[in-house]
């Protein structure tokens, strides 16, 4: 039980950060003039996640053994 309460503390302390990261993001975006730079971040960030997926795809591929192609 005690397990469970823990999860859940930790659920509702993310679910927090996350709405308060997503208010300070959207102040910032919409309310100061710092929204074009704000968006020059959000794109590269997102650019840059995406090309660290692609290449740990890509470096998992590359370095996973072979199978053998023979049926069995």
């Amino acid at each position: 039980m005690n397990a469970k309460r823990g999860n859940r503390g930790a659920g509702a302390a993310l679910l927090a950060v996350a709405i308060a990261a997503f208010l300070i993001y959207a102040y910032f975006l919409l309310g100061t003039d710092y929204s074009t730079v704000i968006i020059q971040f959000t794109v590269l960030g997102a650019v840059g996640v995406l090309l660290a997926v692609l290449g740990w795809i890509g470096y998992t591929m590359l370095t996973a053994p072979k199978e053998d192609a023979t049926p069995s």
